[in-house]
């Protein structure tokens, strides 16, 4: 009977296969995922280019050691480091490009802001990761993706999105009407167009153009000789002045007609 052998070890985990063509994420998206972590980057236009090479790669680096499972913690790998390329980025200038040194407390404040944002961004990761940063378990072989085309799945879901944008719209109904607020300028606007009608209807059928002695409140002196216009004016102003007088003692509870009195001349006709 053969003796049990040792289980072979398991071989190495490459935390750089989410890089990989062949590796467990789709290509095009971490394609993506890494450009848009490398334009979050402060890079130094005067800096040898082996500097910028190397922290470009040291970016890299610290997503693989994140671990990302998906898509989902991909993105908040990205973001987490574009929050400490932000705080790096901050406390140089706060600390270093000022003089004295460390006098720029508004780039501290945000370099402060930023490295908290980057903790909170890793706690974040770990409770989706429902564990410490490690070996996710349970991770997805390599496969060969198809080549991608992202042309022709936009143009579908855009055919997609607008079905239904040329069914007829249905009917509407009224809007109730809202309440109309009257402010005090509205009210004085409205009072003065209505006594303004009231004087046109008084006035309705008269010569006033051409009509002499008129007060400014709408009464008249009565004249010796009145011409016509002002016979006509004044006759107007007693029927109005009668008819107010018998409204008033209707109110009252007084039923009888007014007296017609007598006017003279330098009466006042209100």
């Amino acid at each position: 009977m053969p003796e049990p052998t040792a289980a072979e070890p398991a071989p190495p985990y490459d935390r750089d296969a989410i890089f990989h063509e062949d590796g467990p994420l789709e290509p095009g998206f971490m394609n993506e995922a890494i450009r848009t972590l490398m334009r979050t980057m402060p890079l130094d236009s005067t800096e040898p280019r082996g500097w910028a090479y190397r922290r470009m790669h040291s970016a890299m680096r610290a997503l693989s050691a994140l671990h990302p499972r998906d898509e989902i913690e991909v993105m908040l790998g990205v973001q987490a480091l574009s929050a400490y390329h932000a705080a790096a980025a901050c406390w140089r200038i706060g600390m270093n490009l000022r003089r004295p040194n460390g006098d720029s407390t508004r780039h501290i404040t945000t370099a402060a802001s930023a490295a908290r944002t980057f903790d909170s961004l890793l706690k974040a990761m770990e409770r989706r990761q429902a564990k410490p940063l490690s070996v996710p378990v349970g991770r997805p072989p390599s496969r060969a993706w198809p080549e991608p085309d992202p042309a022709s799945a936009v143009l579908e879901w855009e055919e997609r999105c607008r079905r239904g944008e040329d069914d007829p719209e249905p009917e509407r109904r009224p809007e109730p009407a809202l309440p109309v607020a009257w402010t005090q300028e509205d009210l004085a606007v409205a009072d003065e167009r209505r006594e303004r009608e009231r004087i046109e209807k008084e006035n309705e059928g008269l010569d006033i153009a051409n009509t002499e002695g008129i007060l400014p409140g709408g009464g008249m002196i009565m004249p010796e000789d009145p011409t016509p216009q002002q016979a006509a004016y004044i006759g107007r102003r007693l029927g109005l002045m009668y008819k107010r007088e018998y409204e008033a003692d209707l109110r009252k509870g007084i039923k009888r007609i007014p007296k017609i009195r007598p006017i003279r001349p330098g009466d006042l006709i209100p």
